[in-house]
């Protein structure tokens, strides 16, 4: 006798399955099997951040403004020794080469105005002087008193540290002559006559002459740092004068350091 072998379970009880994959091939991941590009060593990142800073640095301090300060007490009280401020050297000439002077926007600078130029005496070493004749200007110094065109000139910025007034005499040497008296003269077109506010003690236009636009680097904006200094003593400083001279600063920021002058503006 055939034993049965049928199932105990239904044929309607059975479960179908869906045989259709649980993933469609549009959400598959796919990895990329080409290398990875090589990195950069950190020297040579170094080196690129290094380069691209002070190429920034060399643009922005040559063309756009500069850290800088006055080492002498000429522009006394306007600016003090040790007054540290940024000049905006904006498309004035002397910060571009000659051929592209021509091109470059007019910038405005009239009587009163502070300005930078190139030293007279020494190119490299920048001047700061106030603007008191415009192109065109007649001027007269008579016993410490300006004259414009005729008028005295009302200078609120002006001191002057010796009451002494030379006049024309033989025995007075010449550059205390012009120091308190000078001219008449007439300020030729595209130049300026500049003088310091500490009008007894300045190397300025009444010693060398005029300053050309050509030769105009920049106008001072504001202070950004001013600590207590003696003036600026000409001549070759040593290692160990530089390094005595940034020591002091360092153990007398605080104490010396003028917080009241810090964002003061020139004008």
């Amino acid at each position: 006798m055939i034993e049965d072998i049928r199932p105990d379970v239904p044929l309607e009880q059975l479960t179908p399955f869906d045989t259709a994959p649980d993933v469609r091939i549009d959400e598959l991941t796919f990895f990329n099997t080409e290398p990875p590009p090589r990195k950069k060593s950190q020297v040579r990142e170094w080196a690129e951040s290094l380069a691209f800073t002070v190429i920034f640095v060399l643009v922005f301090t040559t063309f756009v403004a500069q850290a800088t300060q006055v080492p002498t007490e000429s522009m006394k009280p306007t600016i003090m020794v040790g007054d540290h401020f940024f000049l905006d050297k904006i498309a004035f000439p002397a910060n571009y080469p000659a051929v592209l002077r021509p091109y470059l926007p007019r910038r405005s600078v009239k009587r009163g105005d502070i300005v930078a130029f190139k030293s007279p005496v020494d190119g490299n070493i920048p001047f700061v002087k106030r603007v008191i004749g415009e192109p065109g200007d007649t001027l007269l110094l008579h016993e410490k008193t300006l004259y414009v065109n005729g008028k005295i000139l009302e200078e609120p910025y002006k001191i002057h540290v010796d009451s002494t007034t030379y006049e024309e005499d033989p025995w007075t040497p010449d550059e205390l002559k012009v120091r308190d008296n000078y001219g008449p003269i007439t300020v030729p077109p595209d130049s300026y006559f500049v003088m310091g506010d500490n009008r007894d003690n300045s190397n300025d236009s009444r010693y060398w002459g005029f300053v050309t636009r050509d030769e105009l680097i920049g106008k001072p904006l504001f202070v950004y740092w001013s600590y207590e200094s003696d003036p600026y003593v000409p001549g070759d400083r040593s290692i160990s004068d530089w390094l005595t001279g940034y020591s002091s600063v360092a153990l007398h920021f605080f104490s010396k350091t003028r917080w009241f002058r810090i964002g003061t503006m020139l004008s």
